[in-house]
């Protein structure tokens, strides 16, 4: 059978390299000194601080496609005394021109940040406005500010994870290496969504991955069974914005395509526990996760893996700004 030590070496090999973490700690250390010296968004500009994946310990290494790496995803919060007067898109219009006035070559205007593409690394850069304990984020299409929470999001994760014995990032990073295996086309459900949904449907108690991974899909798929059959989009609560739904952008067509798929490997991850030849049960994990699972644990130990720099004080990147020897591409 699969050993946890095949799921450890498997954790250690879809995190994010070393490179890819210095890559991300220098693009966006680089951009954030950038915004806080520009003259015109210097009079609004309070501070700034990573958000997403990165840093809430649950990315996954890039995707290679075709032969050629994907760029890693980096969020930044732009937090500004704008108020809520201000129109959303005269925020992002100031915030684009900033970007412009440091160099910055390929950008993206999007329904609520600015989106920066570098040689090897994607960027989205978000303004905010304080609100309470929580913030304020401008929306075009809406034409006004809705209620974000960035730090709740990453605290939270903190918290779930210590009630799940450390178990819910590393569950959280299967499950994304498995949506990126067999759902890489659906624009959703994704990233913080698929967070949430771990945290709700997951086992808390002491457990193999193996086992957390199966029970876990196949608490969704009974969970949501109804909704597909009313053909109903579910309702998840945001746990930073009490009463928002991290499912609201997502149609019904989205969530059935990926219900599908999680309902079919539920299955599939079941026969391969309970399949009694290993060879059988190798070719069902390579089915459910690619050719990266493992064919038998390494020699490596868990420290030397899981506890690796990337895994850890790494991800956080340094707290002071890091400047590369060249600029890096996409600057005048």
């Amino acid at each position: 059978m699969a050993t946890q030590k095949q799921f450890d070496d498997f954790l250690s090999d879809i995190e994010p390299s070393s490179t890819t973490v210095n890559a991300c700690s220098s693009a966006h250390n680089t951009l954030r000194e950038a915004l806080r010296n520009d003259k015109n968004l210097s009079k609004v500009h309070v501070e700034t601080f990573l958000s997403g994946s990165y840093k809430r310990y649950t990315a996954i290494r890039p995707q290679l496609i075709d032969g050629v790496l994907q760029r890693p995803d980096v969020d930044i919060i732009v937090v500004t005394n704008h108020t809520e007067y201000d129109k959303p898109k005269a925020v992002l219009d100031l915030l684009h021109q900033a970007l412009v006035d440091a160099g910055y070559k390929n950008l993206k205007v999007n329904r609520r940040s600015i989106a920066v593409t570098l040689a090897g690394v994607d960027m989205d850069v978000v303004p905010v406005i304080e609100d309470g304990d929580a913030y304020l984020i401008p929306d075009v299409e809406l034409e006004k500010w809705l209620t974000t929470n960035p730090p709740a999001h990453t605290q939270w994760t903190v918290d779930v994870n210590r009630d799940a014995g450390g178990r819910f990032k590393p569950l959280v990073k299967l499950v994304k290496w498995w949506r990126r295996c067999h759902l890489s086309h659906l624009r959703r459900p994704k990233g913080f969504i698929l967070e949430c949904l771990v945290a709700k449907h997951m086992e808390y108690r002491d457990a193999a991955y193996e086992t957390l991974f199966v029970e876990l899909l196949e608490a969704i798929r009974d969970a949501y069974s109804l909704h597909i059959l009313l053909k109903r989009v579910p309702f998840l609560e945001d746990p930073g914005v009490p009463g928002n739904n991290v499912f609201s952008n997502l149609n019904f067509e989205e969530f059935e395509t990926f219900y599908e798929k999680l309902k079919e490997h539920a299955a599939l991850a079941r026969e391969a526990i309970n399949q009694e030849d290993d060879d059988d049960q190798l070719k069902r994990w390579r089915t459910i996760f690619g050719q990266r699972f493992p064919a038998s644990a390494s020699s490596r130990s868990l420290a030397s893996t899981l506890l690796r720099p990337a895994l850890g004080a790494g991800l956080s990147f340094p707290a002071a700004p890091v400047y590369p020897a060249n600029k890096p591409a996409g600057f005048a």
